[in-house]
C-alpha cells in the first residue's frame, strides 16, 4: 500500500476526568495520532456550536484536517465522564470492569450521534485509500443509516478499518449488536482487545471468536494491553511483545494510538510486524501520560516510529 489519504468516521468529544477535560473519542484519537506521526488524516464528526466544540476543532486543527467536522446548531458537543476504577469498587448492575481500568459514562443526546454523510463527505471517502470507523456512532438507526452511506461511497480499493467499541455490559445495548454485525461484514482490518473479543463471543454466541472473524479474508489485530498484541493475517500469526510504559499515566486512548500507527505503517508500505512494533511503542508512550491525545516532539516521534521509518 502506498502513502494514501485516510478518512476517519466517528465521535469527537471530551473525556471529563476528575482533574479536568481531555480531548477524546476513539476515532478522533486515531486521527490525532495519525496526524502527529506524519500521516494525512481527515476526520468526519460532529460537534455543538459551543465552547467545547470550537475548542475541539482548534486543538485538532494543529495536525488533522477538520474541514469535514460538522457543527450542530441544536445539540451540544459530546462528553464522557471518566473515572478510574478502584480495586475495591463494586461493578454497577449489569456492568463489568477490570481493576485499574477507566470507566466511562457517555452523556446522551449529543452532536456526535448525528454525523451526516453529506455530499462533500461522500466525495472525500470516495477518494480515500483508507476509511477508519468504530461502532459507537452507529448505535442509533439514524447513525447506522448515515454510516452505511459512507461505506457505499468508498472506492473498491479502499481499505476499511474497524475498531470495535464494545461496552462492558452483559447484553448488547439497544442498536449496538446491529452496528457491530454491519461493521464486521465490511471490515478488511479489525482491531479488538481481549475483553472485547470475549464480549463479542458472548454477544454473538461464538465459542471461537477468532475463528469466526477469520472466516472473512481480513487482518485481525488483538491487543493485550501491556502484554503486547497478536495479528492474524494472510501470512499467519504474528506475536508482538508489549513495551513497558512509564508510570503515572493512564491507558485511556492507548488502543486508538496503536491502531493509528498500525494503519500509518501500512500506508507507508511497512509490513505488518514493523507496523505493529511501532504501534506498540507509541501506545506505551501514550500510557505514560494523562489522557488520550498527548503531543510528542519530533525526537520522540522519530524514536517511536523507529527503524521501520
Amino acid at each position: 500500500m502506498s502513502d494514501q489519504a485516510v478518512v476517519i468516521w466517528g465521535e469527537l468529544l471530551w473525556d471529563q476526568f476528575p482533574d479536568g477535560p481531555q480531548l477524546g473519542g476513539a476515532p478522533s484519537n486515531v486521527a490525532w495520532h495519525l496526524g502527529m506521526a506524519g500521516g494525512w488524516a481527515q476526520l468526519v464528526s460532529r460537534v455543538g456550536n459551543d465552547e467545547l466544540g470550537h475548542r475541539a476543532i482548534d486543538r485538532l486543527s494543529e495536525i488533522v484536517d477538520t474541514s469535514l467536522i460538522q457543527v450542530d446548531p441544536e445539540r451540544a458537543t459530546g462528553e464522557v465522564e471518566v473515572t478510574v476504577v478502584d480495586p475495591a469498587d463494586p461493578a454497577e448492575p449489569g456492568q463489568l470492569h477490570l481493576r485499574g481500568e477507566p470507566r466511562y459514562r457517555l452523556v446522551p443526546g449529543r452532536a456526535w450521534e448525528h454525523i451526516a454523510c453529506s455530499s462533500d463527505v461522500a466525495t472525500a471517502i470516495g477518494e480515500a485509500g483508507v476509511l477508519i470507523f468504530g461502532t459507537l456512532a452507529q448505535h442509533t438507526p439514524g447513525g447506522l443509516a448515515q454510516w452505511k452511506r459512507a461505506i457505499a461511497a468508498a472506492g473498491s480499493r479502499c481499505l476499511k478499518v474497524c475498531d470495535l467499541n464494545l461496552r462492558r455490559t452483559m447484553t448488547p445495548p439497544a442498536g449496538e449488536r446491529e452496528a457491530v454485525l454491519a461493521a464486521l461484514e465490511v471490515a478488511d482490518l479489525l482491531k479488538v482487545n481481549d475483553q472485547e473479543l470475549a464480549k463479542l463471543g458472548e454477544w454473538l454466541g461464538w465459542s471461537d471468536p477468532i475463528a469466526e472473524l477469520r472466516k472473512r479474508p481480513r487482518v485481525v489485530a488483538i491487543t493485550h494491553g501491556a502484554e503486547g498484541s497478536t495479528l492474524h493475517g494472510e501470512r499467519g500469526t504474528i506475536e508482538i511483545p508489549g513495551v513497558p510504559a512509564r508510570e503515572k499515566g493512564d491507558n485511556v486512548g492507548c488502543g486508538d494510538a496503536y491502531l493509528a500507527i498500525l494503519v500509518h505503517g501500512m500506508t507507508l508500505g511497512w509490513d505488518l510486524e514493523h507496523s505493529a512494533r511501532a504501534a506498540s511503542r507509541w501506545a506505551a508512550e501514550v500510557a505514560a501520560v494523562r489522557g488520550a491525545t498527548p503531543a510528542f516532539d519530533d525526537a520522540q516521534i522519530e524514536e517511536l516510529l523507529g527503524e521501520a521509518a
